[in-house]
């Protein structure tokens, strides 16, 4: 049975807290191979790229192939078997965080319905070959990585709208965005910026990040804002002022406004609720 697991350690020390990426791998499993039942802390995801089994959560039983795959939500009982005659090869990733549940709902997958089809196989086996390479070479680059994971989630939870072509200059342009935005949030940020920066036109940049991440780059920048408030609230002892600048605002009141928007709750009511 070969088996290639890739252990993406240094994402606990990266404050990405909208995806968290815990491990991905390939196996080509023997026959009658099974795993679980049991439950994990974290989503997992399983492409089949040849080859058949079972897959048994929630009280049902889904008999899966080629171009298939199922989702493992956390602290769902699962267990899977490879078929004894065709035993199946599958890849699979690991993967957590604050935007997953909002990725999902806007999909066909849940709980409920845990398993999908796939026409584009070569598609995402490129997409977890990213992933590997990444890895293999030492290069624990949370955006490549995360780009790839991107990529993944967009042909598995969106399929209408996942781009033909495989992940490229595309991608790239996506991954430097991302990292630019991470970089440079607590300033005046815009997409004109941001495509000024990358040499591209502000229009395709904007379909790009959209088809690839699920968001607009302006959506993007305020999420990320938004979630690092929420930390420095909840872990700092800075005021409301210091944390408005801190992520980019210079208008307090305008910061508190989009907290509430986003988050649910006032800034002062939402630490206060966190103490609670």
């Amino acid at each position: 049975m070969d088996i290639v697991q890739y252990q993406f350690s240094n994402f606990s020390k990266i404050h990405n807290v909208d995806l968290k990426l815990y491990y991905c791998g390939t196996e080509q499993c023997l026959p009658g191979h099974e795993v679980g039942p049991m439950v994990r802390d974290y989503y997992k995801i399983h492409y089949i790229h040849s080859g058949k089994g079972r897959f048994h959560t929630g009280g049902r039983t889904y008999t899966l192939g080629k171009g298939q795959g199922f989702l493992i939500s956390p602290e769902k009982l699962a267990h899977y078997q490879a078929d004894n005659e065709d035993p199946w090869t599958y890849s699979w990733i690991a993967f957590n965080g604050m935007q997953v549940e909002r990725y999902l709902k806007r999909s066909s997958l849940s709980n409920e319905q845990p398993v999908f089809s796939s026409n584009r196989d070569e598609y995402i086996q490129s997409c977890f070959l990213e992933m590997f390479k990444a890895t293999e070479h030492n290069l624990t680059d949370e955006l490549r990585l995360l780009g790839a994971l991107y990529s993944f989630l967009s042909v598995i939870l969106d399929p209408a709208s996942m781009p033909v072509t495989s992940p490229g200059a595309r991608g790239q342009y996506v991954e430097q965005a991302i990292a630019f935005i991470e970089h440079n949030y607590a300033t005046d940020l815009s997409v004109e910026q941001l495509a000024a920066r990358l040499k591209i036109n502000r229009k395709y940049l904007s379909k790009i990040f959209k088809e690839t991440t699920g968001f607009t780059p302006q959506q993007y920048v305020i999420q990320y804002r938004m979630n690092r408030a929420s930390e420095l609230i909840q872990k700092s002892s800075l005021s409301m002022n210091e944390i408005a600048c801190s992520v980019g605002y210079k208008d307090p009141f305008q910061f508190s406004r989009m907290f509430k928007k986003v988050m649910g709750a006032a800034p002062r009511d939402y630490r206060n609720e966190k103490k609670e």
